[in-house]
Parts: structure tokens; sequence; C-alpha cells
């Protein structure tokens, strides 16, 4: 399985072979046991993103840590509700291999022991932390303790494919 994946992250860089698309961020809605939806900041609706290949999807999350999946498990984490495609060169694939198979960071440090899935995604994608606002009216008063951290939430990460002209397709309604 590391041969294939070794494999597919060589393809993408030269933009040859097995990819036919291109990789994508996908933003996921995520709603809790009671059918609510989770938010993490007041404007933003997405509380889960992952990258997306054909061969699956590359994501941190409380369940399972960093791991690739097939794409027939991205139901289970969350409703995609965006996607923006990215160019395999854009892509900081070196360290994936290190990273994968590495727990879950709850306390969203900002460095390569433990992930939280915007922290993946930014890393992968070269985008700097910044401070971290712990919004309390969505987060326990324990949150407070990282504000201003350095690190980077889901809706920093859209914004800053925006800032950088990236174009978002929303999912349609099924």
């Amino acid at each position: 399985m590391m041969l294939f994946k070794l494999l597919m992250f060589l393809c993408f860089q030269s933009g040859e072979g097995l990819a036919q698309s291109l990789p994508e961020i996908i933003f996921l809605e995520v709603k809790n046991a009671a059918g609510n939806p989770v938010h993490l900041e007041a404007d933003f609706p997405y509380a889960h993103l992952v990258l997306v290949t054909e061969q699956g999807f590359l994501h941190a999350h409380p369940r399972t840590g960093v791991v690739w999946s097939p794409l027939d498990k991205l139901s289970e984490f969350g409703v995609i509700g965006e996607r923006v495609a990215i160019p395999p060169k854009s892509l900081s694939w070196e360290k994936v291999g290190a990273w994968e198979g590495l727990p879950y960071d709850a306390h969203f440090s900002w460095n390569d022991d433990k992930f939280y899935c915007a922290e993946l995604i930014a890393k992968l994608l070269k985008m700097a932390p910044e401070p971290m606002h712990f919004d309390p009216a969505l987060w326990p008063p324990s949150f407070l303790a990282l504000e201003g951290l350095p690190g980077i939430s889901p809706g920093k990460v859209y914004r800053n494919l925006l800032e950088q002209g990236f174009s978002f397709e929303k999912e349609k309604v099924r």
C-alpha cells in the first residue's frame, strides 16, 4: 500500500499518470449526534475538510487520526458543501508519509506530532498559521487558553484559497 501511495504522489507531482482529475479540497458540513450542524466559527458553515484524489481522501479526524480513506467512506464524516480543485504542484506531498497514522490533535497545536484537519490541509497547501480565535459562544471555556496561538481553522483555509483566486464549486443538493 505504501508503494502505491508513493507512486500516486509521484504521478501527481509530475502531472502525469494515474490521476485523470485534479486533487480537490472538500469542505464538509458536520452534524452532531442530535443532528444539529456543528459550527466552529460563527460565520462559516463547514467543520471538516479533506484532500480528495481519485484514490481516496486524506484527512485528520478525532476517530481516525491522519489516514487515507476510500472515497465511499467520505459521507461518514459529513456532507460535501463546497469543493475546490488544486493543481498537484501546489501541494506539498513530501511529508504525507510521515504524517499518516499520527493521532488527532484536540489541542490544535501547530507541530507535526499530531494533526487536526485544517492544519493538515494548510500544511499540504503550504499555508502559514495565524493567531487562532475560539468564539466563546461556540467553544467550551477550556479553549480560551489557546486564544492567539498559531493555528488555522477550516474557515481561514477557505478564505486563504479565495484570496489566492481559487474558485469554489458548491455541491448540488440531492
